[in-house]
């Protein structure tokens, strides 16, 4: 029996911290290069740069050109990663407008969620609270997270990963990822999505 290739997926992986001196960044380019590396597509959506209004849902906001765009990236993705630095136990406000903005983009897509923080536990409670609102818009976060701890100290000057254990991790989720990935757009292609009563 012969098993065809799929195609290389697009990842695009959402970047939501927009401070000046953020560590995410770094972060946000090893799960870039990781996902590139798994032989998939992807693109850096930083939230800093596509300056999204704040969601207020008026028609102004709504046609935004950047709005726009964003859903745009967010259809067209076959699943996505979701980064957000834990600010006061929580993720970012940034990520929440982002989302907010979401209807059917992300539906039935699987997305991986990580996390980071100056501390031991890399943003864990960010990136719990997170998954709880993306499966509100019916996106299927899987259970593997990459948790950025102690970010003053795993990049380099150069912004270059320091502990090629987060990388092996990394790789672990992304596969995790591709693998839901891939199962959950067989299932928007072939199969009727249940309606609700």
């Amino acid at each position: 029996m012969q098993i065809a290739v799929p195609d290389a997926l697009y990842i695009p992986v959402v970047l939501g911290s927009i401070r000046r001196n953020r560590r995410s960044h770094n972060a946000a380019r090893v799960l870039v290069e990781r996902i590139e590396a798994a032989g998939q597509r992807t693109s850096l959506i930083d939230l800093r740069e596509w300056r999204l209004p704040l969601y207020d849902e008026e028609d102004e906001t709504e046609n935004h050109e950047t709005v726009r765009a964003f859903r745009d990236v967010m259809a067209r993705s076959d699943a996505a990663v979701w980064l957000s630095p834990e600010y006061n136990h929580a993720y970012t406000s940034a990520i929440k407008n982002a989302i907010d903005y979401l209807r059917t983009e992300i539906r039935h897509k699987a997305v991986a969620v990580c996390g980071l923080s100056g501390g031991a536990m890399g943003g864990v409670r960010a990136v719990e609270q997170l998954k709880l609102v993306l499966i509100e818009l019916h996106a299927v976060p899987i259970r593997g997270s990459v948790y950025f701890s102690d970010a003053r100290t795993l990049f380099d000057q150069d912004g270059s990963l320091l502990h090629p254990e987060v990388a092996r991790r990394t790789d672990d989720v992304i596969a995790e990822l591709i693998w839901y990935a891939q199962v959950l757009k067989w299932g928007r292609a072939n199969l009727p999505i249940p309606e609700r009563r």
